[in-house]
């Protein structure tokens, strides 16, 4: 969480100075009938500004069949869509917006040890687990020690906003930007589209 090469490379990407978000192991068992619909990271996680990235570890070697990360590249530097329908966080973008996209979607496959770096405005879900092995990874969220978080932490812990890079600054950057706030959920899971499904 603190000294491994994806701190250095969420440095290269977003400066010098990074703090620690939060931290969750993620496991699709096999047969798992788990599917992550797809959403955006940032309406969850609403900050100053959206310099974040999320790191995944593959701690098994993820395929194509064991529900890997499906993203569509690109999209980080579109527009933020509302994950509320009727009311309701459901913690997911409408259907229509990804069916339109369909051509662009990408599987995030490879070996164990192996990284994906992910920038909070991506979108992104991931299909169940239809095989006979787990894909299990160690996710991490670091994000520039200049932006200010606007809603609760879903998943706080007491490594929560620890400088991990660089100096602090006594600073704040905001970036243009306008969104509803999310619910904060009933769990400690972030998944909401769960209890938003109704």
């Amino acid at each position: 969480m603190r000294k491994a090469r994806t701190v250095d490379y969420c440095a290269d990407l977003l400066g010098p100075n990074l703090k620690f978000h939060h931290g969750k192991v993620n496991s699709k068992l096999p047969g798992s009938a788990t599917e992550v619909k797809w959403h955006q990271d940032f309406p969850f996680q609403p900050m100053t500004n959206d310099d974040i990235i999320t790191c995944l570890l593959f701690l098994d070697d993820v395929t194509l069949e064991n529900g890997p990360l499906e993203v569509i590249p690109g999209s980080h530097k579109g527009p933020l869509y509302s994950h509320w329908h009727d009311g309701v966080f459901t913690g997911a973008v409408d259907s229509n917006i990804i069916a339109e996209q369909k051509s662009k979607i990408v599987s995030c496959t490879g070996k164990a040890g192996s990284v994906c770096l992910m920038h909070a405005s991506l979108l992104h879900g991931s299909a169940p687990n239809l095989s006979n092995h787990a894909r299990t990874l160690y996710i991490t969220t670091y994000y520039a020690e200049d932006a200010i978080e606007l809603s609760p932490n879903h998943l706080p812990s007491r490594f929560t906003h620890e400088l991990v890079r660089g100096v602090t600054t006594g600073k704040v950057r905001c970036s243009p930007y306008e969104m509803p706030l999310p619910a904060m959920p009933t769990g400690t899971s972030f998944f909401a589209q769960q209890e938003g499904a109704g």
